[in-house]
């Protein structure tokens, strides 16, 4: 079975412990899937071309992670037990659910969009565990297998998980109808991350004059908070880009502005890099 994820790595010579992770850049839906949602609507959860606009992230060094499935199948920012028992066909004590699926985004969706059921019949037990084994826990392994081997190379490592969102939130999202800024930084309000390098990583954003704000409303998943250990030199965080900066977003295809915004994204991960060449 091919791999569900894809996992770019720098020279040996050039590594640095920088990961860069997109869990919700994959389009591709296994054969297993069935829902009357057309792909139109399945794409809101997608975060086109993120794996694309960090890809210089190699070039300077890091190892950029990201999923070949889409998030609307299983989602891998979110906890493996965030399970959403109104789908289910069956109990299963296994499902704690969190707010996530409390607004129909858990670790399986139950909404698509706002009032937009994902399946019409209740999911088995089975093909749940079946998307946790065969994609869910393949991607946390890759993720956490390669910030072990950097953390123990290097005695730190910095982790960014790369995400789009809406220029405006919905139904499902807690800031429904709010315009989003350009960028948002999430640190699980500073739990996840040492201030010095969210600070680089603000800087390196709003000095190519971008409006970034820190935790609100996104203050980094289930990605952020499992891996991200100041203590430890393990630091975790998450940056959330408005897609009108770069796509449309209802074509999802790129704007005329998606060659200079990733360049932009390039100038950035050299910032991020080079702070980390400085403190290791």
């Amino acid at each position: 079975m091919k791999l569900p994820f894809t996992l770019l790595s720098p020279s040996q010579e050039n590594c640095l412990p920088l990961v860069f992770d997109s869990p919700h850049s994959g389009i591709n839906f296994p054969s297993d899937f069935k829902s009357e949602v057309p792909l139109s609507q399945l794409k809101s959860g997608w975060d086109a071309f993120i794996d694309d606009l960090w890809q210089d992230a190699v070039k300077v060094g890091g190892h950029l992670l990201h999923a070949d499935f889409s998030r609307m199948y299983i989602d891998p920012n979110r906890a493996p037990n965030d399970i959403d028992p109104a789908l289910l066909d069956a109990p299963w004590h296994e499902c704690q659910p969190t707010k996530y699926s409390e607004r129909g985004m858990g670790l399986i969706r139950r909404y698509a969009l706002p009032n937009v059921a994902m399946y019409k019949e209740p999911l088995s037990r089975a093909q749940i565990e079946h998307r946790i084994k065969h994609y869910y826990q393949p991607y946390h392994q890759a993720l956490s297998a390669t910030l072990a081997k950097l953390h123990q190379d290097f005695g730190a490592v910095w982790h960014i998980d790369c995400h789009s969102m809406k220029s405006k939130g919905n139904g499902m999202n807690i800031d429904n109808g709010v315009a989003r800024p350009d960028i948002i930084l999430g640190d699980n309000l500073g739990q996840a991350a040492g201030a010095e390098f969210v600070q680089v990583v603000e800087d390196a954003f709003s000095k190519r004059g971008y409006n970034v704000v820190r935790n609100t409303p996104y203050k980094g998943g289930y990605l952020v908070t499992h891996y991200g250990n100041i203590k430890d030199n393990r630091h975790s965080m998450q940056i959330e880009i408005n897609r009108a900066l770069y796509m449309n977003e209802k074509a999802f295809t790129p704007n005329d502005n998606y060659h200079n915004f990733k360049q932009d994204i390039s100038q950035v991960v050299k910032d991020i890099a080079d702070y980390v060449s400085a403190n290791v």
